[in-house]
């Protein structure tokens, strides 16, 4: 559902101009900035949604927008009526925000301890999968045109719809609730009781007095903000045969880069959980704000301005090699830095319900990052003003990634939370190594431990 979703929809973002002509692209920008705008409102309360109504509905109701977000940009670019556009960008920040509540929930709480970074890895590679075909199909429809006037054709818009629509259907066939879901060692992965309406509120607010997690904002709010200047440049400096093959590989370079970080934040050669974490983010740090460095030098160098006629650099011309590298690796840290910060989320608590307003919460901010970057993007400001923006973001964000990780990630969260039912590997690991006790009883099919000491 990730391939056939958001998939889509960063492929036709990274084609620039929402897969249009440049000419459009103060609509495309503005039609995401409402995107995002509705995004951050609706995403603080999704993981509730989820909670109340399961993943499958959730997820079935966050199908919608994203094929009428794609058809209002078809619309627009064939006829110039941008209604439907904005409309679509605006059912679509609502349902993206369902989405990515329920997709955050899954990997977030169904992984253990061990394999959080992995299962985050396995839904990001299975959206720029989706990502990497859908720029593959545009890329072999576009390979011989090298007009920058040129859009999408109608072929690219009409398999990305298709393929929008038929993820409705995955999701109520294939997804259930989290109180079914069963470990492999025949655990379930946590006791629920029935969320209520009040109950879901209360959590909200729990967690908006968590000061753990809300240190963690600035960093979520940068954590997207990549995608809407590389998106930008994409369409206003390349032809559409080049943004096409950029698109390709600023969705591929990510899969091993995601599969890179999972190496480190998931390895325990690399140290307890707190060491890895640091290690984890001290790399995407360097990569990230190195990157920045570079795109500050480059734009300093060609002196870009949005209002006079883009170059239409084509992969034939001397100047396509330096920008085509800056945007590859901003395709890198577009998907390490969520990584690194979602990891850092996960180490707070093992609590699928919680985690299911986290990762509500972690998409709601990301949404209002990228609103106010769309929103510099789509009323004229700079690329030196809005790369300035971001940076600065990038910093302060990082800053707190540090302080929530040597502070406040401990080793485990196991047996220091009620409703988290362990593994019994490692129940049986802290059992040998004399770190909990046994009780007499069971709790949904485990035996009840109780730790003898702090394994924090």
């Amino acid at each position: 559902m990730l391939l056939c979703l958001p998939g889509i929809y960063l492929a036709l973002t990274g084609l620039g101009a929402g897969g249009g002509k440049p000419s459009s692209q103060a609509v495309a920008a503005n039609v995401n900035a409402i995107l995002y705008g509705v995004f951050f409102v609706t995403g603080w309360f999704a993981g509730s949604v989820m909670n109340l109504i399961g993943p499958n509905y959730t997820v079935f109701l966050g199908s919608i927008g994203y094929s009428l977000y794609t058809g209002g940009l078809w619309y627009f670019d064939r006829t110039g009526n941008s209604w439907l556009a904005y409309l679509g960008g605006g059912i679509e920040g609502v349902s993206a925000a369902l989405l990515w509540a329920s997709a955050g929930a899954i990997a977030y709480s169904y992984a253990e301890e061990k394999d959080k970074a992995l299962f985050m890895t396995i839904q990001w590679c299975m959206c720029e999968g989706g990502s990497t075909i859908a720029a593959l199909v545009a890329l072999g429809i576009n390979m011989h045109s090298s007009r920058q006037d040129a859009g999408a054709p109608t072929p690219v818009y009409i398999v990305f719809v298709v393929i929008q629509v038929f993820a409705m259907v995955l999701a109520l066939t294939l997804l259930v609730r989290p109180a079914k879901v069963v470990r492999s060692d025949g655990t379930k992965i946590a006791i629920f009781k029935q969320p209520t309406v009040k109950s879901e509120l209360v959590g909200i607010l729990e967690m908006i007095k968590d000061y753990k997690f809300m240190m963690l904002l600035p960093a979520i709010f940068v954590a997207e903000m990549a995608l809407a200047l590389q998106s930008s440049l994409n369409g206003y400096y390349f032809n559409l045969r080049t943004r096409s093959l950029n698109n390709v590989m600023f969705n591929f370079i990510q899969l091993p880069a995601s599969f890179g970080m999972t190496y480190i934040l998931d390895n325990p050669r690399f140290g307890r959980r707190k060491t890895r974490a640091l290690i984890g983010i001290s790399v995407m740090s360097a990569i990230t704000l190195a990157i920045c460095a570079a795109e500050a030098a480059w734009l300093a160098e060609h002196h870009l301005h949005r209002h006079e006629a883009g170059p239409s650099t084509d992969w034939t011309d001397s100047a396509f090699a330096g920008a085509f590298v800056i945007y590859v690796i901003y395709g890198s840290v577009y998907s390490i830095y969520q990584i690194a910060t979602q990891y850092v989320i996960c180490a707070l608590t093992n609590d699928p319900e919680k985690l299911a307003r986290r990762a509500s919460c972690f998409r709601g901010t990301t949404a209002l990052g990228m609103m106010f970057s769309f929103i510099i993007d789509g009323n004229g400001g700079t690329y030196i003003t809005q790369l300035s923006f971001q940076f600065a973001c990038y910093f302060v964000g990082i800053l707190f990634l540090y302080a929530v990780t040597i502070f406040y990630v401990s080793d485990t969260n196991y047996f220091h939370e009620d409703t988290v039912i362990v593994p019994k590997h490692v129940e049986d690991d802290a059992r040998l190594e004399g770190r909990i006790a046994v009780e007499s009883g069971s709790v949904d099919g485990t035996e009840t431990v109780m730790p003898e000491k702090s394994m924090a």
